[in-house]
């Protein structure tokens, strides 16, 4: 499957990478993932697109911008990046630090 997510291109420069696109997607086989992350991926999938979360009344929900999704930012364009992105993400919003709206 593809995941579809931004990167962090003045972060990437400074490790030494080459980015030369702040949109990139990486192919995942799910079943080779825990059960743990393939939860984490699937609350924030919109088609293709890993979002990012905001805490809501209602609580933690998918982030758009327009109408068009906020997807995750890492720092490097790899899945290892996407992951640890995703976590903290996660921990922010259920710590309530991610944007409070509505």
């Amino acid at each position: 499957m593809k995941l579809r997510f931004d990167v962090d291109q003045a972060e990437a420069f400074r490790r030494g990478i080459d980015c030369p696109k702040s949109i990139v997607t990486v192919d995942v086989n799910p079943a080779e993932l825990s059960q743990e992350d393939r939860n984490l991926i699937a609350d924030r999938l919109d088609g293709i697109d890993v979002c990012q979360m905001w805490h809501s009344d209602k609580g933690c929900v998918k982030e758009y911008d327009n109408g068009k999704p906020k997807r995750v930012v890492a720092s490097e364009p790899t899945f290892a990046a996407l992951m640890e992105a995703i976590r903290a993400d996660s921990l922010g919003a259920k710590l309530g630090l991610a944007p409070k709206r509505g």
